[in-house]
């Protein structure tokens, strides 16, 4: 575990862990734990002029929020996107070509929205909507916005989802027509996006991408709605579940500034050839390996390296499957 002290210590400390000028994107950073970082990177750049992306539903609920993100940062410059629903692959696909348009290079690229569903909710464009929203278009955005990243001297991506509790792959039915439920659409989706990683991180020219799918855990304030519940049950979790999320969790203030202190510590730096890291600050990544590229963070910001499914699957080349899968799906959408 990682105490909050030294949390805010590290980023109160950005000057000398980001470039100057730096470029942010935030991929669901109007609300929750999204938010919460958005805000944290806000304040804590002051004296950097960041300019900073952030993808939305709403222009008019972007602009608002960016009134009052600008009383906190005057030096920054934000920049509303428009994705009205990132349910639909190239909606997500169309918000990340503007951004790509726009920059030069991307030093962070945070990730968070996502929502959850007792019943498998079809798009237009085949997928499940919770598997969507928290994978498809996710790596979308990042494959997108690839070149920016590439560009920047210590990119770094960060992917709030459940890093460290991958669950059961369907290799035959990644789109989980025949297998859905909460939970397994909750395990498959982190798995795929940890093996993605796992994958990405391997191809030419990402060398110094450092990759962070990190598990937030409880956090209180955000709400727990869940899709195709029963009302009077909703009812029940609204009364029961959420208030005790509120005691023993997190606020999403602080689960924010633990995200922007997995996005910018050097510990999360991803090591390059020929350093020696042995001694090195840098967190072990997935394969044991300091500073190897992918991170299992979580809600205290102690890192995971691997579990017994996730083993599995890097052992049986389930990582390149993935890839090859998720390609393959935007090559059908045409995006």
């Amino acid at each position: 575990m990682v105490a909050i002290k030294d949390i805010l210590a590290s980023n109160t400390n950005l000057s000398t862990a980001l470039p100057s000028s730096p470029t942010a994107v935030f991929v669901g950073g109007t609300n929750g734990i999204g938010l919460g970082a958005l805000k944290a990177f806000t304040n804590h750049t002051t004296t950097l002029s960041p300019t900073i992306y952030i993808v939305g539903r709403s222009v008019t609920s972007l602009n608002t929020l960016i009134t009052s993100l600008s009383a906190l940062n005057p030096s920054a410059t934000f920049i509303p996107i428009q994705a009205k629903d990132l349910t639909l692959v190239k909606d997500a696909a169309a918000a990340a070509a503007e951004i790509a348009s726009k920059i030069e290079k991307l030093d962070l690229l945070i990730m968070s929205p996502g929502f959850v569903s007792l019943h498998r909710e079809n798009t237009p464009e085949g997928f499940d909507t919770t598997q969507a929203i928290r994978f498809y278009s996710r790596m979308h955005f990042l494959t997108t916005l690839t070149p920016a990243l590439r560009k920047s001297p210590s990119p770094r991506v960060v992917s709030v989802l459940a890093g460290g509790q991958e669950g059961e792959l369907f290799p035959d039915d990644l789109l989980l027509e025949k297998n859905y439920s909460l939970i397994k659409a909750a395990g498959q989706a982190t798995s795929l996006m940890t093996l993605f990683f796992e994958a990405y991180k391997n191809q030419p020219g990402n060398e110094k991408i450092s990759l962070v799918h990190l598990y937030p855990g409880a956090v209180g304030g955000t709400g727990l709605t869940i899709r195709g519940l029963p009302g009077f049950v909703q009812f029940l979790v609204n009364w029961t579940v959420v208030p005790l999320m509120k005691l023993i969790g997190q606020t999403p203030k602080e689960s924010g500034e633990r995200v922007l202190y997995a996005a910018t510590s050097g510990k999360f730096r991803r090591a390059q050839a020929g350093e020696a890291s042995e001694g090195a600050e840098l967190e072990k990544g997935t394969d044991g390996k300091a500073g190897s590229g992918v991170f299992l963070v979580q809600g205290d910001s102690s890192v995971l390296t691997e579990n017994k499914v996730l083993k599995k699957y890097k052992d049986e080349g389930k990582a390149d499957f993935v890839y090859k899968h998720t390609l393959e799906q935007y090559e059908r959408l045409g995006v």
